[in-house]
């Protein structure tokens, strides 16, 4: 019977409740499923054997992957799955990884080195800032951290792009920039922001050619709106203000309000996100990285032959489905939830059938 590999989808694990965490003790739940099913978590170079070489693997192979690189997969995940026989891939966000020592893990605090209360916190993750604003801010793998798990053979980590930023994708807007909270781990624009400039429809970043709004804006923006955080607030907390506003960039051509990338200044956009990540990677861990996880999982075919040209030749999706041999093009992963073994065994036994896992995922789509 044809061979499909099923992609897990990670990316916390924490006890946080938060949409894309799994628990540290419903992730050890999920790792003892998989052994007694006879599942394996396989290594990178296994998983390039059957994706880009179509090699089969013996019994019951799998791949855990986690995206952006967040510190918790090195303190919670890689001392479980390196007790339960599994490995995985670190999909790191590399202008985030952090130069500074490797910090204790659950495997130590088990192992009696050190005490649980010694542990990094990897369960706050929110800041009060300036004016009572909150912010996400979560904590990254260190890139001694990335070293002493590729060392351990549990885990290789490769790249997730750079900044994992997004870009305006069309010039629609609903609101404005303004001083708010930020619910988001990945916030920024791959663009100048003020206050006062419209926030148009905001998309992945590789995704698409940008919306570049224009000087004529900008101008607007500095002219009518105060650029200081506290006097922001109190100008948008009259809503008269807003709508002043909002009437002065209607009443300008919209043919005026910017123009879009042109492909080349996409392509060297693109660029500029790969690249860096990709030399992050050869320069700290000492090897040329194989595979890359698109942000967002969103791309276009020019993002594609752009990272091909950079020698990535497995290209990891958010979509699910099956995962025959050879399928490096378009590597589908589904996302595991905050739950225990049964359920993950349940996934699996789908998405390593080719005809189950195709089907389930239209269902689902």
């Amino acid at each position: 019977m044809k061979q499909s590999l099923p992609v897990l989808l990670h990316h916390h694990v924490t006890a946080r409740r938060d949409a894309i965490a799994v628990s540290p003790e419903n992730f050890e739940a999920q790792l003892k499923a998989l052994s007694a099913a006879g599942f394996r978590g396989v290594s990178l170079a296994e998983a390039h054997a059957f994706l880009v070489r179509g090699v089969r693997l013996p019994g019951r192979p799998c791949l855990i992957t986690f995206d952006d690189g967040y510190l918790d997969n090195a303190t919670n995940a890689w001392p479980l799955l390196a007790q339960y026989g599994h490995k995985a891939v670190v999909f790191a966000v590399t202008s985030r990884l952090e130069h500074g020592p490797a910090r204790p893990t659950l495997g130590d605090a088990r192992a009696g080195r050190v005490a649980l209360d010694d542990l990094p916190n990897v369960t706050d993750h929110l800041v009060t800032g300036e004016h009572g604003l909150w912010e996400r801010r979560d904590q990254f793998l260190s890139w001694d951290e990335a070293r002493a798990m590729e060392a351990s053979g549990v885990v290789s980590v490769e790249p997730h792009g750079h900044r994992h930023a997004s870009v305006f994708c069309r010039p629609d807007f609903q609101t404005f920039f303004k001083p708010r909270n930020k619910k988001r781990t990945f916030d920024d624009i791959e663009t100048r922001t003020v206050f006062g400039l419209p926030r148009f429809e905001e998309g992945p970043s590789l995704s698409s050619r940008a919306f570049l709004p224009a000087d004529e804006l900008y101008d607007l923006a500095l002219r009518e709106t105060p650029q200081d955080t506290g006097e922001a607030l109190r100008f948008f907390a009259d809503s008269r203000n807003e709508e002043r506003l909002r009437s002065k960039v209607l009443a300008i051509p919209r043919e005026r309000w910017g123009r879009f990338e042109t492909d080349d200044e996409y392509a060297a956009r693109v660029h500029e996100e790969l690249a860096p990540s990709i030399a992050a990677i050869r320069e700290n861990l000492g090897r040329a990285p194989v595979s890359l996880a698109w942000p967002w999982g969103a791309f276009t075919e020019a993002a594609h032959e752009i990272a091909r040209g950079l020698g990535i030749e497995m290209f990891f999706c958010t979509t699910p489905g099956a995962n025959p041999p050879g399928a490096a093009a378009h590597v589908n992963r589904f996302k595991v939830r905050d739950k225990g073994g049964a359920w993950l065994r349940s996934r699996l036994e789908i998405y390593s059938r080719p005809w189950l896992a195709q089907a389930y995922a239209t269902v689902r789509r």
